[in-house]
């Protein structure tokens, strides 16, 4: 009988918490540590419709990327979306394990499955991150023209749409940060890479990646990081054969583009 406290290790083993930064929130959000479970659901989110997806599917674990419970929390109720996800959840036995900046940084966790759904090759760590563990820099399969770069990075993550600056060459080598990893920007020079995929760019970093000569691409938060989930059923998946681990077709990017 696999328990949520099997998984909870084996996730733990995969993103030790020591990997996370000192602000976060990792680990186990809600549950029962000795619940059976035989189906997990993966999701970048907790959020009510993943719950209820959960509850419909028959998963007693939810495992996502953000923390359901990340800011204070001083009370549980139906006034917030994060009181309404947790009673859900606790109502009907639903587990809940998030594993946030340490997946980020961990080997095979976000960066590494970001830099692998853009089919890059040679991977290093890209050594930023207060630990130097968190992104990755790699090299594309052949040299790409920019807008078509863009193009590519947009259809292989399936973003609704990129935002990006032009830089001084075509592009070939390649660093990933997903999610807001802009302050990255000067370890990616570092590494001679071309091009920066990240999530979450504010216009100066845009400014100022186009004035070093750096093409700078937004591809989004939710398509830069929605690859660890399959990253996760996987994990939990090679570990415990008789789980039952699937990715949410419901959670999607709340981001629209017209």
């Amino acid at each position: 009988m696999t328990t949520v406290q099997d998984i909870l290790t084996c996730l733990e083993h995969f993103a030790p918490y020591d990997l996370a930064e000192g602000w976060d929130n990792c680990g186990l959000m809600a549950g029962d540590r000795g619940q059976p479970v035989t189906r997990v659901l993966c999701a970048l989110d907790v959020t009510e419709a993943v719950i209820q997806e959960a509850a419909a599917t028959g998963a007693q674990l939810v495992v996502a990327h953000h923390p359901l419970i990340f800011t204070s929390v001083h009370s549980v109720t139906d006034d917030t979306a994060t009181g309404r996800t947790l009673l859900q959840a606790i109502r009907r036995g639903i587990s809940i394990i998030c594993m946030h900046t340490n997946a980020d940084c961990a080997p095979g966790g976000v960066n590494d499955a970001l830099a692998g759904a853009l089919g890059l090759q040679d991977i290093e760590n890209l050594g930023a991150g207060g630990n130097g563990q968190l992104g990755r820099v790699g090299l594309l399969p052949a040299v790409m023209e920019i807008p078509a770069f863009a193009q590519y990075v947009k259809d292989s993550l399936h973003a609704g749409g990129v935002r990006y600056v032009c830089g001084k060459s075509a592009v070939r080598r390649v660093a990933v940060g997903g999610g807001a990893c802009g302050k990255m920007m000067d370890f990616a020079i570092a590494k001679g890479a071309d091009a920066f995929v990240i999530g979450d760019c504010s216009y100066d970093l845009m400014q100022r990646a186009e004035s070093l000569g750096l093409t700078l691409l937004d591809a989004g938060h939710f398509p830069t990081e929605n690859p660890v989930v399959k990253a996760f059923a996987n994990v939990i998946q090679t570990r415990f054969h008789e789980v039952e681990c699937f990715s949410s077709l419901r959670h999607k990017d709340c981001i629209h583009f017209v």
